[in-house]
């Protein structure tokens, strides 16, 4: 079966052969895009190679080329993950071949800004796509690509639908449903406790909303897809890997063989789940070593200039736009909170800490041999990479972004310092130490995830009306929470930690419930599944290089009276930004702010 060249486009991925599933652990999927090159990445049941065959704007118009295997034990599964059960589910139907060999071409020598076909041929099964290469810095026009964190996969996700803190309620409209059997809503999709208070459950399944939000990013083929962290329940946790790579590469959708991935370590990426948790399993796995050596096995970023801490932390050049990706995973001195014997309470800010974390410490680490964990904190090679590379794209006037896992500015659970007393021991704040470096390059956002509530927050230290926008944009498909509270319930007042904070999906979008065909509905508003789109485009005006627009978009569940799914719809929140992007690539002032 041959596709038409025309259809390619249209067509995105396709899969082609009834032995497909069998052949591809997971199917072609791509990294480190440049102007000239991009690397192709897939797995497989078995050790036989493959052909990738490149079709486009080269030379020699078609290069033929042959895959060199690699078994890959890591990925193996282990006696917890053979062994578990999940309710609603038939034991081990999730599970995939026990064996992994990984595939990989960096291809080079290609043109700026072009689309090209390839073909994967792998034993009996036939995988087609396209992919297209950055453009230059001086030919461009648009720049789109999609922010979202803490998809957090797991199989489990197929038969759970996560908690809904409640938020904010539109005023005039009807309240939310009872969070018991006593509402339809509770028969239907259930309810359970929060904090000790009783809550609804979401409409949509973690798998539901996952591939729902994903339906939604292919459709609008973004360039790019940035991901801060938490893509997993546990980077120690196989099966979670075979479920993110089935909704991304696989037999649910495969987005990523048509777009690379940009992403970034988070805490469950350091978390062994069933494999050891924090600690050490059965068997003698660490878990945080375990997560962090199978994420390293999925992805190859560019060269950092220390070996040792590969693909932790990396830049690319996309265009004119540079990513900037850091590791938020550790900080030192490690620090705990029994270490501060005096809480900061409410809003109290004793300053930022220096740990992200209190579940592991780098001699624990290194003392099973892990040699990968890097400090993020001032003086560490990460610091002083970090510096540099944002002092290089201010030099080339480039338009800065900057992704890591633990947003350092929050009114979410993870917004605290290790010195409070609400702290979880999680918390981002040590990472606001790069806020001055940040604005000083003119960095135009950082993208972050953890608190899970879809938060943005402006900071400008210096009060010149530029500053830097940071999200929260960690609501892919897991959690859904709301705001911090100052206490241990939900019926406590919102503690608002973050003086920052200019926009939140739990409090600036109230829900609007009102009665439909008999029965209430949520008909706007709401915090849902969903991500940020971020479109640069080319503005050719003097002393204007471009205009970025954020556009925080969500996936809202439409019902009929039975609360039956009828379909979801894309949605954009109310808080569309636009930045007007100098020459030099740094952030503009709006008009009539500044000095």
């Amino acid at each position: 079966m041959k596709l038409h060249p025309a259809a390619w486009l249209a067509a995105g991925a396709i899969v082609f052969a009834p032995a497909a599933l069998a052949e591809f652990r997971v199917n072609p999927y791509l990294q480190n895009p440049s102007s000239d090159g991009i690397t192709l990445t897939w797995f497989t049941p078995d050790a036989r190679p493959g052909t990738l065959i490149v079709q486009g704007p080269m030379p020699e118009r078609r290069r033929v080329l042959t895959s060199q295997p690699a078994v890959q034990p890591l990925l193996a599964y282990t006696n917890a993950e053979r062994n578990q059960t999940i309710p609603g589910l038939d034991p081990g139907s999730w599970l995939l071949s026990d064996e992994s060999h990984k595939h990989q071409i960096e291809l080079g020598g290609l043109k700026p800004g072009a689309t090209y076909r390839y073909t994967v041929y792998q034993g009996g099964a036939v995988f087609q796509s396209t992919f297209r290469t950055a453009p230059t810095r001086g030919q461009w026009q648009r720049v789109r690509f999609i922010a979202m964190a803490d998809s957090e996969t797991e199989p489990r996700g197929r038969v759970q639908r996560r908690e809904w803190a409640p938020g904010a309620l539109a005023e005039g409209g009807l309240p939310r449903p009872a969070a018991s059997a006593e509402s339809l809503w509770g028969q239907v999709f259930g309810s359970t406790t929060l904090s000790g208070v009783p809550v609804l459950r979401y409409a949509l399944t973690e798998d539901e909303g996952y591939r729902r939000n994903l339906e939604v990013v292919n459709a609008r083929r973004p360039d790019f897809l940035v991901m801060p962290g938490d893509l997993v329940q546990g980077g120690g946790y196989q099966p979670g890997w075979d479920e993110f790579f089935r909704q991304n590469a696989g037999e649910v959708g495969s987005g990523l063989s048509r777009y690379p991935i940009l992403p970034a370590l988070g805490n469950w990426e350091n978390f062994g789940a069933l494999n050891g948790g924090y600690g050490f399993d059965a068997d003698g796995r660490y878990g945080p070593k375990f997560g962090r050596d199978k994420y390293h096995v999925y992805f190859d970023a560019p060269d950092n200039g220390t070996p040792a801490h590969k693909d932790n932390y990396y830049r690319i050049d996309y265009g004119p736009v540079t990513v900037i990706t850091l590791d938020s995973s550790n900080g030192e001195p490690d620090d705990q909170p029994q270490n501060h014997l005096v809480k900061a309470v409410g809003q109290q800010y004793n300053g930022p800490g220096t740990d992200t974390q209190n579940n592991f410490t780098r001699d624990q680490y290194e003392a099973v041999g892990g040699t990968d964990l890097a400090d993020f904190n001032p003086g560490s090679p990460q610091w002083q990479w970090a510096e540099a590379q944002l002092a290089d794209a201010r030099a080339k006037g480039q338009i800065i972004f900057v992704q890591f896992h633990h947003v350092p500015f929050s009114n979410g659970e993870h917004g605290v310092p290790m010195g409070h007393a609400l702290t979880t021991g999680q918390g981002g704040t040590p990472m606001r130490r790069y806020h001055p470096m940040f604005e000083a390059y003119g960095v135009a956002a950082v993208l972050s995830g953890h608190s899970e509530m879809f938060e943005r927050s402006f900071v400008d230290e210096d009060g010149d009306g530029v500053g830097v926008h940071y999200y929260d944009v960690g609501v892919a498909g897991d959690g859904l929470r709301g705001g911090k509270r100052d206490g241990n319930s939900l019926n406590d007042p919102l503690l608002s930690y973050n003086p920052y904070s200019a926009w939140t999906a739990d409090q600036s979008e109230p829900e609007r419930w009102e009665l439909v065909d008999g029965v209430p509905q949520l008909v706007a508003g709401g915090k849902h599944y969903g991500h940020l789109e971020v479109n640069v485009t080319r503005i050719d005006r003097r002393g204007v290089m471009a205009v970025v627009t954020f556009t925080p978009v969500h996936v809202f569940p439409v019902l009929d009276r039975d609360y039956q799914l009828l379909r979801t719809e894309r949605r954009e929140y109310g808080d569309r930004v636009v930045l007007t992007i100098g020459s030099d690539g740094r952030p503009r002032a709006p008009a009539g702010l500044g000095r």
